[in-house]
């Protein structure tokens, strides 16, 4: 066996085993770090997704009571320091039906 023979199986030999071995030690390796970074960017995902939909109740509360206000059936017309920092009553006001003409 010539040396360029020799040094060719040992050199398919090693790609051949040595290959998947670096791969799977590689695999293990990183896995719990690269799970671990995935979860972190899910916390955060669902953190940002969570302050959007807070903003759009707001929103969307905001504009319902303008078009209550706006329509006479709000009780306590709605002010812009109100909706800066509104205020929860202790309880309830009971609902009061307008009578209004049909359009």
């Amino acid at each position: 066996m010539e040396l360029t023979e020799a040094v060719m199986i040992i050199m398919v030999t090693g790609m051949t085993v040595g290959v998947p071995l670096l791969g799977l030690t590689l695999r293990f390796a990183l896995k719990p770090v690269v799970e671990t970074w995935l979860r972190v960017r899910e916390v955060q995902a669902r953190g940002q997704v969570a302050a959007g939909e807070l903003e759009g109740l707001r929103a969307r509360v905001a504009h319902l009571e303008h078009m209550l206000d706006r329509h006479g059936m709000l009780e306590h017309p709605v002010t812009r320091a109100s909706t800066e920092r509104p205020e929860l009553p202790e309880r309830l006001a009971a609902v009061v039906r307008v009578d209004r003409e049909r359009v």
